[in-house]
């Protein structure tokens, strides 16, 4: 069965085509405009289409998680659609028009598209215990799902309370005047590291109305009368303390009700995976790790993003009893062309060399910073060496050079690294790998002191033999430096979408301090930067 699978209105939006349960192309709109969370899903549906890989006339079903953008996919009852899912329907069947053709289709619910792919990255295992939890789902802010008898099971809704949600993170954000946007409470969770839970905010965020979640009104006379309390004031130290404290209540939340809803087996509990945005939440991540004792399944593109492929897995799988087959993680567009990488190097007077690892790890030990782009990009927010900028953790100030000045990043924002899994073994014997960097582990004092947080963590992406050239690359520039990992952050300027192309890598830093650029097969140093070696 052929599937195109859409997120079609909101922030985040994108398009995955999907043929026989495999996953074809995927990419997210806003990879092709370079606007981050970018609405515009035209884009990405022309774009998709257009593609070689995908034959339009083949399509037999198009699968749309809520909200729908109406005018893109003409479905004629689409009201009645909504009307149903508004009541708690999964999903709704029905019909659309695509080039002209009429296309079977199925509108599937916000939290179900999430909980899909959550499921999806836990194998789709009986008894397997799904949180979605998100700042605001269709509707519902949580839900809880549980995969029984090849069905995925709407258990309960909105389980978590206010400051267990993607709510109450971008309630602490707002009052501290970072606004509403998509990425607000990950601005915020960063501060978490730098303070202490306080019994005192504590007690004040538990006596918050819990209406707050559904009532505008009672939620402005909450960020009011907070504002003016001397523990919610807005010097560092106090939103530091603040947000620690819902850290806690927040990791408090999600455990008592994944707990209490968790499939009980012989050796503890059963599978668990997060979806919605708040599975980025790290912290929480790890702790469930360690109090559930086993490993927990969370998307790389748990977010909206997710929804691309989300909805397509759910209609294959639990409509179509089609197996969807695990799919890497890389899977954002086509990748770049050897010609449009040296069209433009040569537009921005840079000189074409061929891939040299040993080179690249030299620059890295000395210093440089690396701008690497290998293929096709990751799905997600989440840098994994395929759009990262890349960097010596050993390096006093790299923290600062990298996030403060080459992506203007808030200074207190930690960055994360990647590690090779056999090394990752001998350092954390037992624990359990993160491919997709989102855990955190304690990271020894000097180890790598530019990628730890104040906290004493590290965000460690593990990377494998399947990653031949990174894979290469960390073995090549621990033997030069003693050094077990590399910075890696995602590879975009100030206020910009991940880079997806050559031409976007050098729109971002060919004018900043980056030392070599590393386009698939070919590289290039910054003007000057080849001399000094």
């Amino acid at each position: 069965m052929n599937v195109l699978s859409l997120h079609s209105a909101g922030h985040d939006t994108g398009v995955g085509y999907f043929e026989d349960g495999r996953l074809v192309y995927a990419v997210e709109t806003e990879r092709l405009t370079r606007v981050k969370h970018d609405h515009r899903s035209d884009l990405a549906l022309h774009h998709v289409l257009a593609r070689p890989e995908v034959d339009p006339a083949r399509i037999e079903l198009v699968a749309v998680s809520t909200p729908v953008r109406g005018s893109l996919l003409r479905i004629p009852d689409l009201d009645r659609a909504m009307e149903r899912i508004g009541a708690g329907a999964p999903h709704h069947r029905t019909v659309c028009e695509l080039l002209g053709r009429r296309v079977a289709c199925v509108v599937v619910t916000h939290e179900v598209s999430h909980g899909a792919l959550a499921a999806h990255y836990a194998g789709h295992a009986e008894g397997t215990t799904v949180l979605v939890n998100e700042g605001r789902g269709q509707i519902t802010r949580s839900s809880l799902f549980q995969v029984r008898d090849g069905r995925l099971e709407w258990v309960e809704k909105d389980p978590l309370p206010w400051y267990g949600n993607g709510f109450g993170w971008t309630a602490i954000g707002h009052l501290f005047g970072h606004g509403l946007g998509p990425s607000v409470a990950g601005k915020v969770m960063a501060l978490g590291g730098y303070g202490s839970p306080d019994p005192r905010i504590r007690e004040t965020l538990l006596a918050v109305d819990p209406r707050v979640m559904h009532d505008l009104e009672l939620a402005r006379r909450v960020q009011e009368e907070l504002s003016v309390r001397p523990e919610f004031a807005r010097d560092f130290e106090r939103m530091a303390s603040v947000v620690a404290t819902h850290q806690e209540l927040f990791t408090e939340a999600v455990h008592t009700v994944l707990d209490r809803h968790a499939v009980r087996t012989g050796s503890g509990v059963g599978p668990i995976a997060l979806g919605g945005g708040c599975a980025l939440n790290i912290v929480a991540n790890s702790v469930l790790r360690q109090r559930f004792g086993r490993d927990i399944a969370v998307p790389p593109a748990c977010g909206d993003a997710g929804h691309l492929v989300g909805a397509g897995i759910y209609a294959l799988k639990y409509l179509h009893g089609v197996d969807t087959a695990p799919f890497d993680v890389c899977a954002n567009g086509g990748g770049d062309s050897r010609a449009a990488a040296l069209e433009a190097l040569a537009d921005a007077g840079l000189t074409p060399l061929p891939y040299d690892g040993d080179a690249v790890a030299r620059t890295l030990a000395d210093g440089g910073v690396v701008a690497h782009l290998e293929g096709r990009a990751e799905l997600g927010p989440r840098a994994l060496g395929h759009r990262s900028l890349l960097g010596n953790p050993a390096v006093p100030g790299m923290r600062k050079r990298m996030s403060e000045e080459l992506k203007q990043r808030e200074w207190y924002r930690p960055l994360g690294a990647m590690m090779r899994a056999e090394r990752f073994a001998e350092l954390y014997p037992g624990e359990h790998p993160s491919p997709h960097m989102l855990f955190e582990y304690p990271l020894p004092e000097g180890t790598a002191p530019e990628a730890r947080h104040v906290n004493g963590t590290c965000r460690i992406q593990t990377l494998g033999p399947e990653e031949p050239r990174l894979h290469a690359l960390l073995t090549a520039f621990e033997a030069l430096t003693g050094v077990p990992a590399l910075i890696n952050t995602s590879l975009n300027g100030p206020g910009r979408a991940i880079a997806h192309t050559a031409r976007d890598v050098l729109d971002d830093f060919a004018r900043t301090g980056v030392d070599l650029y590393v386009f698939d097969e070919v590289m290039a140093y910054r003007a000057g930067a080849e001399r000094a070696r």
